[in-house]
C-alpha cells in the first residue's frame, strides 16, 4: 500500500501569530466531490510538520446531526477495517456492522445500508482513515459526513484531494460548516505521493515550496465561504 506525505512549513513569526489567536492547520478531504464538511485533522504546527497516510477506509455511523457547526461526530459502530471497496456493508438492528456483501457497486467507492430503526429514521454514515500528523497517531477520524435515511443505503467514494487552511476553534473529527479563511487543496494520487507546501501569511494560502517541482503538483485555492 502506498504511503501519502502532507509536508507544511512555517517561519516563526507565523507560529507566533496562530498561538496569539488561537489558530491551527485544519486538513479535509472532499465529500462526494464537493467541498469538505468534516475536519479530518486539527493540528497546532510547527516549523516544518509532516502528515502520513494510506488510501485505507473504513465505514463509521453516527448519531451526530450533521447540520451544526462543530459537533463531534461520536461514532457509535464501525465497520471492518480496512474496508472492502465495491462491496456492501449493512449496519444491522443491534447496531453493528455485517461482514461485507458483494453488490457490484464501484470498485472505488464503499457501501452502507441502514437497517438500524431509531426515532429519527435516520444516521450519520462516513468513512474514517488513520494518520500520522508529526510522528503521533491520529486513528480513526472522520473524513465524511451524510444523513442516510433508516432502509436506504450510502454510497461513499472517498477523493485523494487533500483541503488544508488556518482556523481557530475547530477540532478534528468534527462537522464544519463554516471556513474562515482561504482553503489551498492539493492533489495526490499516480506519481504524486508526496507534496510539500510553505505557509504565505500575505494570501493566507499555501504554496509549493522552493525545492518542489510545481509543475507536477495540482495546487488550487477557494476563498472562505459558508458551506
Amino acid at each position: 500500500m502506498v504511503s501519502f506525505n502532507l509536508n507544511t512549513a512555517f517561519t516563526e513569526q507565523d507560529l507566533q501569530r496562530f498561538f496569539a489567536s488561537g489558530s491551527n492547520v485544519v486538513v479535509a478531504k472532499p465529500n462526494g466531490g464537493g467541498a469538505p464538511n468534516v475536519a479530518w485533522l486539527v493540528y497546532r504546527p510547527l516549523i516544518n510538520n509532516t502528515i502520513t497516510w494510506e488510501e485505507q477506509y473504513g465505514i463509521y455511523a453516527s448519531n451526530t446531526d450533521i447540520a451544526r457547526g462543530g459537533a463531534v461526530l461520536n461514532q457509535i459502530s464501525k465497520s471492518e477495517f480496512p474496508a472492502v471497496g465495491g462491496k456492501t456493508y449493512s449496519l444491522n438492528p443491534a447496531g453493528s456492522f455485517t461482514a461485507p456483501q458483494s453488490g457490484g457497486g464501484a470498485r472505488g467507492s464503499y457501501y452502507a445500508v441502514n437497517e438500524y430503526d431509531n426515532d429519527k429514521k435516520y444516521l450519520t454514515f462516513g468513512l474514517y482513515q488513520n494518520a500520522t500528523v508529526n510522528g503521533d497517531p491520529a486513528m480513526g477520524n472522520a473524513v465524511s459526513a451524510a444523513p442516510v435515511l433508516y432502509l436506504s443505503t450510502a454510497e461513499m467514494t472517498p477523493f485523494t484531494t487533500v483541503y488544508l487552511w488556518i482556523q481557530s476553534q475547530v477540532v478534528s473529527n468534527t462537522v464544519i460548516t463554516t471556513v474562515t479563511s482561504p482553503m489551498s487543496h492539493a492533489t495526490f494520487g499516480g506519481s504524486v505521493t508526496s507534496v510539500s507546501l510553505d505557509y504565505d501569511p500575505s494570501t493566507g494560502t499555501f504554496i509549493t515550496a522552493g525545492d518542489t517541482d510545481a509543475e507536477s503538483i495540482q495546487l488550487g485555492h477557494i476563498e472562505p465561504a459558508l458551506l
